[in-house]
Formats: structure tokens, sequence, C-alpha cells
């Protein structure tokens, strides 16, 4: 499988972007988020996922069966649902590809799974404010989509101290502790050296 994935559970942290990690609130009323750190590292990991010809043509394959898109972008956020689809749509991919990937928020997701799940956080700030990422029942939605891959993109600051007992904490402090093993992995957020094309 693609090495951004070569793990069955990575915490990808955008911690390390320091302020550019940060979450932007919407304009114009609803209390939606998005973030642009996030949504740019899911199209980079969908575009070294779509380089790996064999492994999505595999992909493909297994969809002809269940119909079911192997890749499923689940976005805590409906603000970050509609940045991540038009960041999708401005790139070029095969058709193929694109019949691979879905693209929702968390709560258009009950009872569908997909091979692979990318989860965008979205939510980080100065103030460790979690919103209704405190919300257990909504993360257990989002994390047991996956079947074979979890990837979930955030800032890893925002589940230590005083949210270390909510579910992400928990989940963070999981991941952290066992990194070493092939399963788990923390990887860092990496900023784009080049405009994407």
């Amino acid at each position: 499988s693609p090495d951004c994935i070569s793990s069955v559970l990575t915490w990808l942290d955008s911690g390390v972007l320091g302020k550019k990690a940060h979450h932007q609130d919407q304009q114009g009323g609803g209390k939606s988020l998005i973030n642009h750190a996030e949504a740019d590292a899911i199209i980079r990991m969908l575009k070294s996922i779509e380089d790996e010809t064999e492994f999505t043509e595999a992909l493909l394959d297994e969809m002809s069966h269940t119909q079911e898109p192997a890749i499923g972008v689940i976005c805590m956020y409906a603000e970050q649902k509609k940045l991540v689809r038009r960041k999708f749509a401005e790139q070029n991919w095969t058709e193929e590809f694109k019949r691979l990937v879905k693209i929702d928020t968390v709560d258009s997701y009950q009872g569908k799974e997909n091979r692979i799940v990318i989860i965008s956080l979205t939510r980080s700030n100065n103030e460790l404010s979690p919103g209704f990422l405190r919300s257990p029942n909504r993360i257990n939605v989002a994390i047991s989509r996956a079947m074979d891959r979890l990837v979930i993109v955030g800032d890893m600051r925002m589940w230590a101290g005083r949210n270390a007992e909510l579910p992400l904490g928990k989940i963070t402090s999981y991941i952290r502790a066992r990194q070493h093993e092939e399963c788990y992995s923390v990887r860092p957020i990496e900023l784009e050296r080049r405009a994407a094309k």
C-alpha cells in the first residue's frame, strides 16, 4: 500500500505548523469551520494514493463488487466538506480514481464503511475549545467507518492537557504510546514546498 497509509492507524499532525494549523470560522453565520492546511494535506495524500496504480486498480476491482467508494474522506464540519470537495474538483484526477473517493460529513456517514477512511478534524485554536468534537458518538461514527486504514488529520495539541480525557484525547495518547509499533504512526503534516498543480 502507499507509504502514507502503510500503518493501520495514522495521525497526520498539523500541530507542527503552529498558527497555520488553525481553523478559520466561515463568515456568514453558522458555526461551521474550515481548515486549509488539513484540506491541502488530504489532497496531497489522495494524490500519492492515486500515483500507486496497482493499488488503486485493486481498489477499483473490489469496488466493482461492493459499489461503495473505497476511500472515504469524513469531515467533521460541513464547510470543510465543501472546501475539500472544491479543492478535489480543482485537481486533475483520472475518472476511475474520482469514483473511488467519497467526501462527506460525519453526520451523513451512518452505516457505511470504506476500506480507507481519512478524517479531517478541522478544529484547531489557541483556546483548545473542543466544540462538538467532545461528542463521543460522532467520534465513534467517524473512526469506526474504516475497514483497513484510518488516517486522522488534525492538530494533536488540541487533545492534550485539559482535553486529554475526551475521546480524541484518549485516541491521541493511545497512538503516541504505540507509534513505534507497525500498526500505528504519527506523522507531521509537511508544508507544501511547491504549489500543487
